[in-house]
């Protein structure tokens, strides 16, 4: 095989992986550029095994540095546990600073709803005594207006007996002083009857006059 050609499981065993690893890693378009197959094997050409031993590179890189940090999370695992300590007293805390502030707030809200439900409470009653008074208002003017109408009705009637009474009463004056003319015309008659009748004398000169 050429130095500069390799088959897939030459590849493999240099990089120490499988040839199912490298095929994962080579897309459509890569394997067009990289890859020929001479009889029945493909081989990959320079660029070809360049590349894929710069993608595996980079995945040995990842896992070195995730060992890195397994091997470092033991050392901190009692920084990390006194640390998770510490924020769960904190949030212990804000918890029951919260949990209190729950409670105060549902106090709040049943002072809330009593004082809403004694206004409207005292709303009702006021409502109660507006419509009562206007109701009483309401009679009131339908009794002033009874009054009125009684009063038109009346009025008619003391007017007529007024009348009335002053015509028996002038009646009444007319008859009197006819009375009074009466009496006066026959006390003037029984004056005349009673007084002598005066004879003048003449002289006999006058006789003729």
């Amino acid at each position: 095989m050429s130095d500069n050609l390799k088959t897939i499981k030459e590849l493999a065993d240099e990089l120490g992986v499988s040839k199912t690893a490298i095929n994962k890693k080579v897309t459509d378009r890569e394997r067009k550029l990289w890859f020929a197959k001479i009889g029945n094997k493909f081989v990959i050409n320079e660029d070809g095994q360049k590349s894929i031993k710069r993608m595996f590179d980079r995945v040995n890189e990842n896992q070195e540095s995730q060992t890195e940090n397994l091997e470092q999370k033991p050392n901190s695992q009692t920084e990390n546990l006194r640390n998770n300590n510490e924020n769960n007293a904190d949030i212990k805390y804000i918890l029951d600073i919260i949990e209190y502030q729950k409670e105060q707030i549902k106090d709040l809200q049943n002072t809330k709803d009593e004082q809403f439900k004694q206004l409207s409470n005292m709303q009702n009653l006021l409502d109660q005594q507006q419509r009562l008074a206007l109701q009483d208002k309401k009679l009131l003017e339908e009794y002033k207006s009874e009054i009125n109408e009684l009063k038109a009705l009346k009025m008619p009637q003391e007017d007529m007996k007024d009348g009335s009474s002053i015509r028996g009463e002038a009646q009444e004056e007319i008859e009197r002083l006819k009375a009074q003319l009466k009496l006066s015309e026959e006390e003037r008659n029984k004056a005349k009857e009673k007084e002598p009748v005066k004879i003048e004398s003449k002289k006999w000169w006058q006789l003729w006059k």
